[in-house]
């Protein structure tokens, strides 16, 4: 019979398993990341500095992640997981609504709201530059996913309109591009810009972007 103090996944210590235990360092570990990196930055962090504020030695460090840039991409995936799934989430409840507008805004306002934490912002917007092909790979990853997920609701509010596929790429990339720059400028400025200005600015790229081409497609279809 299992004695009461062990579980398939080992002994407990502390009522945790050992699997527990692990789940627990490894949320630490994101944790400290996100202050580490978010304030003093990527390049100048230490495995020490990282220990220290976890308040967990490097023996644990090395066992959940290896070095600081697995780390860096850790902090970076589960941050913009959480923005992304945060917009979709907003504007599919929206959707019904049809109005473009109000789907814009409120799009806008959660994807800046997701990076009023400056270390947030610091991680997602400006460390992962120029950090590895591993890393720059990911991050080119996330904008092609952001970029695809506009394009497919521009797609859904606009079946007429006919655009090739690398139109459709390169416009949504300019979209997010024009997002990334926008959370970056408030960053940098230290949030100087009031939040509703930011989404109102930027929500004019989208609807400009948006009417350009329901002329053009008109045209082509009257001609």
């Amino acid at each position: 019979m299992r004695k009461q103090n062990e579980t398939k996944s080992g002994r407990t210590y502390g009522g945790l398993t050992q699997e527990q235990r692990k789940a627990a360092r490894y949320k630490q570990f994101l944790e400290a990341g996100l202050e580490v990196f978010g304030t003093s930055g990527f390049r100048s962090a230490t495995v020490r500095q990282l220990c220290r504020q976890a308040k967990l030695t490097d023996r644990y460090f090395y066992e959940a992640f290896g070095s600081l840039e697995l780390l860096l991409i850790a902090v970076y995936k589960c941050q913009m997981d959480i923005i992304q799934e945060r917009v979709i989430t907003a504007i599919t409840e929206v959707l019904p609504s049809q109005d473009i507008q109000h789907i814009a805004d409120v799009g806008l306002t959660t994807f800046f709201t997701g990076l009023e934490d400056p270390r947030i912002a610091q991680v997602c917007m400006v460390e992962l530059e120029g950090v590895s092909l591993d890393v720059s790979d990911l991050y080119h990853s996330y904008i092609n996913n952001f970029a695809d997920t506009f394009s497919s609701m521009a797609g859904l509010f606009y079946p007429s309109w006919k655009i090739a596929d690398d139109e459709w790429k390169i416009l949504g990339i300019s979209l997010v591009g024009a997002m990334r720059q926008a959370a970056t400028y408030w960053l940098l400025s230290n949030y100087a810009m009031d939040k509703k200005a930011l989404v109102k600015a930027t929500a004019k790229i989208f609807l400009g972007l948006i009417e350009h081409i329901d002329k053009e497609q008109a045209t082509m279809l009257s001609t």
